[in-house]
């Protein structure tokens, strides 16, 4: 059983709960928070691709993208915009890193054991 599989749909999931939150934070005005929503979330969905192939490279540079996300989430919820959309955002980000992560760590263990 490959145990990194289930880090990769953390790091998916977290993926697109940012994506969702990014868009919910911008709400339904069509202003410059709209604007900053989509151009955030160009890297998220440009990952998305590589991490649903189970790529290692993608999953390497997007847990360093997770932290930019954290932090923004940080700043919003320390600004006094504590949403649920800000919660699903920090959650997300937290998410998408520690998937990220342990997916790299475990799929490295797992293919080094499988050429043994």
């Amino acid at each position: 059983m490959r145990w990194s599989r289930y880090a990769l749909g953390l790091a998916i999931a977290g993926n697109v709960a940012v994506i969702a939150s990014l868009f919910l934070l911008a709400g339904v005005s069509a202003g410059p928070r709209l604007v900053l929503a989509v151009v955030f979330s160009l890297p998220l969905i440009a990952s998305l691709n590589g991490l649903c192939r189970a790529r290692l490279y993608t999953a390497a540079w997007a847990s360093m993208a997770a932290m930019f996300y954290l932090a923004y989430a940080m700043v919003e919820y320390i600004a006094g915009a504590g949403t649920a959309a800000v919660d699903i955002c920090l959650a997300g980000s937290i998410a998408m890193f520690v998937g990220t992560v342990v997916f790299a760590k475990w799929d490295a263990r797992e293919n080094e054991a499988a050429r043994d």
